[in-house]
């Protein structure tokens, strides 16, 4: 502020200078005539000094724009205002080369259960045990507890407590085997059933006419992930994502198991799914991974826990349904795509509940990558079939 009256009152002593000039130089004049001494030399043009003199000094420089975000992490940076130099995303430790989207983890999630619980994930024939939200034993967030059967990724994994010491552990074709520790920090001991697990041992689906059935031959040995989620199982099976319900037949007015093993497979609705995209990994039991892109699962209609026994056993004609679930009935899927994580494919190395796991081991909370309201192991409705439903209830 000084500097700027400083500025002002300079430039009306130069305006007043200027207006006395003529004045002064004329007086000269008089003098050296009278005195006979020397001419005066021209005076040096002194216009627009002060424009001069304020335009030399400095502007202030604009600020450095901000980098557009490169990851993930950025991405999440960016969004709330965090410079990237001063992330505060932690780093999962003890694990690389481990992880990838094959990684099976256990489908219960600790967190749920409360308390101060870790889990289990299966990889390369090992079991590891694992926290994300603090460090084990030894400073690590992962660290191996103990061998698997087989050195092949099973195709299922069911938890039968949140820490994961209890297991069963299923592979291609049905072999299963009980996997149980003590604790979660192993050692573990796997014994071998005498019976194959009993999903899709015989695999149905219907014909046009939507009442007769079609088996489908030796799907089980085809699958390579399967998880049951939401009251039915999800499989993925050369490249699609499907869906599968236990087949019930009908008995004196009633549905019951067809007494075979047999189910209903049917194929999720896959419209989002870009041309050519082929189905490799089920995540948290609510995320399908292709080799492409990652999308959400989701119901595409009312869950049949929402609907009368009479919806459920109808057809669309009036008619008895001839098998549960009907045709067109069943637990129906659709896929929404998740954009950002999508943008970043190649950064996310897997998702583990409540974290996506990047490929330099970052843990980025998966309410922010996904949705606040993103919950693992769970199956959404989406708005118009949430609409669909409140109206279903009188809402």
């Amino acid at each position: 502020m000084n500097e700027q009256t400083d500025l002002i009152q300079y430039t009306k002593k130069r305006s007043l200078c200027r207006r006395l000039l003529p004045l002064l130089l004329a007086m000269g004049l008089l003098l050296v005539g009278c005195s006979g001494g020397t001419e005066p030399s021209e005076p040096s043009s002194d216009t627009g000094s002060s424009t001069a003199s304020a335009s030399s000094t400095p502007a202030a420089s604009a600020p450095e724009p901000e980098p557009e975000p490169e990851t993930l992490e950025q991405e999440l940076l960016k969004k709330r205002g965090v410079a990237f130099d001063q992330s505060d995303y932690k780093t999962f430790t003890g694990a690389e080369g481990v992880l990838s989207l094959q990684t099976v983890f256990s489908d219960l999630n600790p967190k749920k259960a409360g308390g101060n619980l870790s889990s289990v994930f299966l990889s390369g024939g090992k079991i590891y045990q694992y926290r994300c939200d603090a460090t084990l034993p030894g400073g690590q967030n992962c660290r191996e507890v103990g061998t698997l059967p087989l050195a092949e990724q099973p195709v299922y994994l069911q938890a039968n407590d949140f820490n994961g010491a209890d297991l069963e552990v299923v592979y291609r074709g049905g072999k299963r085997y009980s996997v149980k520790s003590a604790s979660n920090n192993g050692p573990y001991t796997a014994t071998e059933s005498k019976y194959l697990h009993p999903v899709l041992t015989h695999a149905w689906r219907y014909n046009a006419d939507g009442k007769t059935l079609t088996e489908d031959v030796g799907l089980r040995d085809r699958a390579q992930r399967i998880v049951h989620v939401g009251g039915s199982y999800l499989l993925i099976a050369d490249g699609k994502l499907e869906a599968a319900a236990e087949r019930k037949i009908p008995s004196d007015g009633y549905y019951f198991d067809d007494g075979e093993d047999g189910y209903i497979v049917y194929e999720v609705a896959d419209e989002a799914v870009g041309d050519g995209e082929k189905a490799v990994a089920i995540l948290n039991g609510n995320i399908l991974a292709t080799d492409q892109a990652f999308y959400q699962i989701m119901y595409d209609d009312i869950s049949e826990n929402d609907l009368s026994y009479e919806e459920k056993t109808t057809n669309a004609d009036g008619t008895p349904a001839a098998y549960l679930p009907k045709f067109g009935g069943g637990n129906r899927y659709r896929l929404v795509k998740l954009e950002l994580l999508s943008r970043y494919y190649s950064d996310v190395l897997t998702i583990a509940h409540d974290y996506i796991i990047t490929a330099d081991y970052k843990l980025l909370p998966a309410t922010e990558a996904i949705g606040e309201d993103y919950e693992s192991g769970y199956i959404a409705y989406p708005p118009d079939v949430m609409e669909k439903l409140l109206a279903l209830d009188g809402y």
